[in-house]
């Protein structure tokens, strides 16, 4: 008896699946599917992919994979985008059209999340594709909606965090949202931190729970617009990155009493790496001479960059001081000022003065290095 090799067998079962089965009824032929796999995927059978599996091919399942990858390219799917879900997760091949991907797909398209969103929201977390429709996602989706309000706001919600609709299979988002509103959190300001910042009801509960405790006893009651963005940001910290960002911030020259005080003005001055902290601290206090306290007034500073924001201002405010254009006292409020109100009150007012100011500002070499005087 002769025995044949599986790549014979497989180049066999290739051929007749393009002699017995029309292509109108295969997405893609059989030995298209094999060669897309193979080729334009960068896949092969027994290739290592993520989490050291073995991608392997079963040309008994020839059609069906043709199906669902002819389904991801009708709905503007690349083929480097198809590999990249194949490689991530495998059994994806395996899915049914009509009763998986199909009403999926569908009810994403309903709420809004249509074209490149799609395709963008799927990459991101193929796991949708993976949990139930009926007892997950439309659940969740609900969920969502009753603090929202509105199917476009779930969707901007969704698409800027798109683990929001997979994460509460065990409860958790339900759970976090009753927390905050048995604190006496309004639903108005829940739902502006869940549109926001989505992260910040997927975590677990008793992470919630701790990140209310510490809010409070900082002194920011739950019906304080901030609170809802102080929880934010201590939920998002374990208890020795929270200790240890103070401990930072302390090492630099601050009381506790101003870090907090710095804190509930703006939470999201605690989100900066400790090497950004040193950097935008060394800045203020060493190159630009601000008085320590204005950093606990304007702690919007540690969300600033120094390259970007700090530095161009400083330049333009230098100049200003040389010039003795420079009135006001307090120098602080105009590196936290917007963009259009600093160019305007900065460099505009005084265009006819210093005619190379906006140079100076954008960083021009030679404006610099010209003299002002």
């Amino acid at each position: 008896m002769f025995k044949f090799s599986s790549t014979f067998l497989l180049h066999f079962i290739q051929k007749r699946f393009l002699n017995t089965v029309s292509t109108s009824t295969l997405p893609l032929a059989s030995v298209s599917t094999i060669q897309f796999l193979t080729n334009s995927c960068g896949l092969s059978s027994g290739s290592p992919i993520s989490r050291g599996r073995k991608l392997q091919f079963d040309e008994e399942n020839l059609q069906q994979y043709g199906a669902v990858i002819g389904f991801f390219k009708s709905h503007g799917f690349e083929d480097s985008q198809i590999a990249k879900l194949v490689s991530r997760k495998p059994s994806i091949l395996h899915s049914t059209v009509s009763t998986n991907l199909k009403p999926k797909f569908e009810f994403l398209q309903e709420i809004g999340i249509v074209g490149p969103l799609l395709t963008k929201l799927i990459l991101s977390n193929y796991m949708i594709l993976f949990r139930s429709l009926d007892s997950q996602l439309k659940p969740t989706f609900r969920l969502i909606k009753e603090m929202l309000g509105s199917d476009k706001k779930v969707t901007a919600a969704i698409c800027r965090t798109s683990w929001l609709l997979t994460s509460n299979s065990n409860g958790t988002v339900r759970s976090n949202i009753d927390v905050l509103v048995s604190e006496g959190v309004p639903s108005t300001n829940i739902a502006q931190i869940i549109a926001l910042n989505p992260r910040s009801v997927m975590r677990k509960v008793d992470r919630m729970i701790r990140a209310v405790k510490t809010v409070k006893e900082l002194g920011v009651e739950p019906k304080d617009g901030m609170f809802v963005y102080a929880v934010s940001v201590a939920v998002s910290m374990s208890d020795s990155t929270w200790k240890k960002k103070i401990n930072v911030m302390k090492s630099l020259g601050w009381s506790e009493n101003e870090i907090f005080t710095a804190f509930k003005r703006f939470p999201r001055c605690l989100t900066c790496s400790e090497e950004k902290m040193r950097d935008i601290a060394d800045f203020c206090l060493n190159t630009a001479k601000l008085d320590p306290g204005t950093l606990i007034s304007y702690p919007q500073f540690f969300n600033y960059s120094v390259h970007k924001r700090l530095q161009p201002r400083y330049k333009v405010l230098e100049v200003l001081k040389m010039k003795n254009l420079l009135k006001t006292k307090n120098i602080g409020l105009l590196f936290v000022e917007g963009e259009r109100r600093f160019v305007e009150k900065c460099i505009v007012k005084h265009f006819d003065k210093i005619p190379n100011l906006i140079d100076i500002y954008l960083g021009n070499v030679k404006a610099e290095t010209k003299s002002v005087l």
